[in-house]
């Protein structure tokens, strides 16, 4: 598949709340793939889900790797909707089975924090690039002179 990149300059045009929900894991002990190859497979299933089924209130997921980590950028239409899924079928089989064959060995770590974002408390910028982040999960508008500076897209002139 090919990306398209959008020469210029971009903003998100975002016109709710939504939530930020950022999740990820940590590779503690580098040779025990056992145990922390099963935690990354297991996330792709749940993304997967969530975008054939929209209803529920996901937007959007963006993936980062990092040296022994693992992160997941994600954007919810609200966190009653995040919520929701959190506590769905998909999820408490992979929070089962990660505690049970993870538990506190201290293998692998994960993590997650939730942002409650209100409208018009966020601003976005994307140069040259793919539609990203905020840009992907709402509408990617080009940068105008009412729009041209984070203080202008945050309405704080």
């Amino acid at each position: 598949m090919k990306t398209t990149i959008y020469p210029g300059r971009y903003t998100a045009e975002v016109k709710d709340d939504f939530v930020v929900f950022i999740i990820g894991m940590r590779i503690n002990k580098l040779t025990a793939v056992t145990k922390w190859l099963p935690v990354a497979q297991a996330m792709g299933p749940m993304i997967k889900e969530l975008y054939q089924n929209p209803e529920w209130g996901f937007l959007h997921s963006e993936y980062s790797l990092g040296w022994r980590i693992i992160t997941l950028t994600q954007y919810w239409r609200s966190f009653d909707d995040l919520e929701a899924y959190a506590r769905g079928e998909r999820h408490a089989e992979a929070w089962k089975n990660f505690s049970q064959k993870i538990g506190s060995d201290g293998t692998v770590g994960i993590f997650h924090e939730s942002y409650q974002i209100k409208k018009g408390q966020c601003e976005a910028l994307y140069s040259n690039m793919p539609k990203y982040g905020l840009g992907k999960a709402f509408e990617q508008i080009l940068i105008t002179k009412e729009n041209q500076t984070a203080r202008k897209r945050l309405k704080k002139v």
